[in-house]
């Protein structure tokens, strides 16, 4: 059984939930295809959503209600306003998760940059913070760096935001089991029950 994850690595939501499912991931023994995408300037633009600074103020006063309400619920450690949100270059770290993905690693990837992101008021658009999670994965960085610089990674980047709009995927995080959509992250319980469906 596999599930398409997509994600933005900058996404607060994409943050809540990861730790929720991966442990769905663990208790079910899932495949998943992670697919960081190009949320704002691709996702985005070609479904109708807008950047958190374009929207009105209502939905940006919710969105930061909604962050605190659910990060309390499951006790997550989060700064609704980290400093570096949004990165200067959002799409290095996703990259860098794609060419970890490459290697081998993952999952484990993304969860770091959500966190050093969210939680720990890092700038997962400087190579020295990128440099500290490959250390702490036990990955060679510079082997990384260069894969995620890549054409090869580059156009697995779009490939991922083109495969998301073809499912009609339009925010983050999404996952797909099946070709039937769950998006958000107040969604994986509802992901779970058609797992628990699909293996019955």
């Amino acid at each position: 059984m596999k599930i398409e994850y997509y994600f933005s690595i900058a996404s607060p939501f994409s943050y809540l939930a990861v730790k929720r499912f991966l442990s769905l991931i663990k208790k079910y023994n899932l495949e998943v295809e992670e697919k960081p995408v190009d949320l704002v300037d691709t996702i985005f633009s070609n479904t109708g959503g807008l950047p958190v600074p374009k929207r009105h103020p209502s939905r940006q006063k919710y969105r930061l209600i909604e962050i605190d309400r659910i990060a309390k619920k499951f006790d997550i450690p989060i700064n609704k306003q980290p400093k570096f949100f949004p990165p200067s270059d959002p799409h290095l770290p996703a990259k860098f998760v794609i060419a970890a993905c490459n290697k081998g690693n993952k999952l484990s990837f993304s969860s770091n940059c959500l966190e050093y992101l969210w939680s720990l008021e890092k700038d997962i658009s400087d190579y020295k913070v990128l440099e500290e999670i490959c250390e702490k994965l036990d990955l060679k960085f510079e082997d990384i760096k260069n894969l995620a610089l890549s054409d090869e990674i580059d156009a697995k980047y779009k490939e991922n935001s083109k495969d998301a709009i073809n499912q009609n995927v339009f925010g983050a995080p999404s996952y797909v089991l099946n070709k039937e959509i769950f998006w958000g992250q107040d969604r994986l319980e509802y992901l779970e029950d058609a797992i628990k469906k699909t293996i019955s």
